[in-house]
């Protein structure tokens, strides 16, 4: 019988402050800050989370004592959620990503390329400049998102990432709220490359998420098609119902977090 796949929470699941600028905020109030999220890790453990996809805010700036809170807690940070620039010349900001991902562990960098297409070849050229700033056995992952990168098309995305490393450094996400032909496409252009999920059904015109619950049906679509498609990567559960809401605080998505997890084991089991 085969292991069961990790599957992690994507801390920005439990941030309110991740989408600020579209909240309104009342005249004189502060709009929300970030979660410690390191008051979330054991709560995520005993849900039964694998580990965390970590994004950069909550990691890059926080104070010392939170920083070793999150490095020495008790479940691994093993992708570290980026939106460095691909666009920008200087490597300076992406030495400085690498840097922060050593420091957290993880061994899994979330990246975007941008979306010139008169930028091709340097994209290719600043991953793998990239690459030679990490060690040889932490991996790049494009998310390859439609509307900011040219990536979304499979071909030119493969064409990228062939020219930028080996299949075991330059590796990709694809989503659940994503076509079952694109997520063939993307699959029949660099497959091996394809080593990890992020359970999304985010609707992008109303701004808010299902219950997983909700979606099964969607959702176990989608697991099927993964498996015939020969996936057996990893998961991270991204977004949950009661974000841009009422409910859009860490304690409600943090449990919702909790039941959408009991959802997504039980269809991949």
């Amino acid at each position: 019988m085969s292991a069961s796949p990790a599957i992690l929470l994507g801390s920005v699941a439990i941030e309110p402050a991740r989408w600020a600028h579209l909240r309104p905020v009342a005249e004189g109030t502060e709009p929300p800050s970030l979660v410690r999220l390191s008051d979330w890790v054991a709560q995520s453990a005993t849900a039964g989370f694998d580990g965390i996809e970590v994004w950069e805010r909550h990691l890059v700036g926080a104070d010392d004592a939170e920083v070793h809170a999150l490095t020495n807690g008790v479940l691994p940070l093993p992708i570290f959620n980026s939106y460095v620039s691909l666009d920008d010349p200087d490597h300076k900001a992406r030495e400085s990503v690498a840097r922060s991902a050593q420091r957290a562990g993880s061994s899994g960098i979330k990246f975007n390329v941008g979306n010139d297409p008169a930028m091709q070849a340097a994209y290719s050229e600043r991953i793998a400049a990239w690459l030679d700033m990490l060690p040889p056995d932490t991996a790049l992952l494009c998310e390859c998102h439609h509307g900011i990168s040219i990536a979304e098309d499979p071909q030119i995305a493969q064409a990228i990432f062939n020219d930028a490393g080996a299949s075991d450094r330059v590796q990709t996400i694809v989503h659940t709220h994503e076509t079952a032909d694109h997520i063939r496409s993307r699959f029949d252009a660099y497959g091996d490359r394809i080593t990890h999920v992020h359970v999304n059904f985010l609707d992008f015109k109303a701004m808010s998420a299902p219950r997983l619950v909700d979606v099964r049906g969607q959702l176990e679509e989608k697991v099927d098609l993964l498996a015939t498609l020969g996936f057996t990567g990893s998961w991270t559960l991204e977004f949950v119902s009661g974000l841009l809401s009422d409910h859009d605080n860490p304690t409600h998505l943090m449990a919702q977090a909790a039941q959408d997890l009991l959802v997504l084991k039980d269809v991949l089991a």
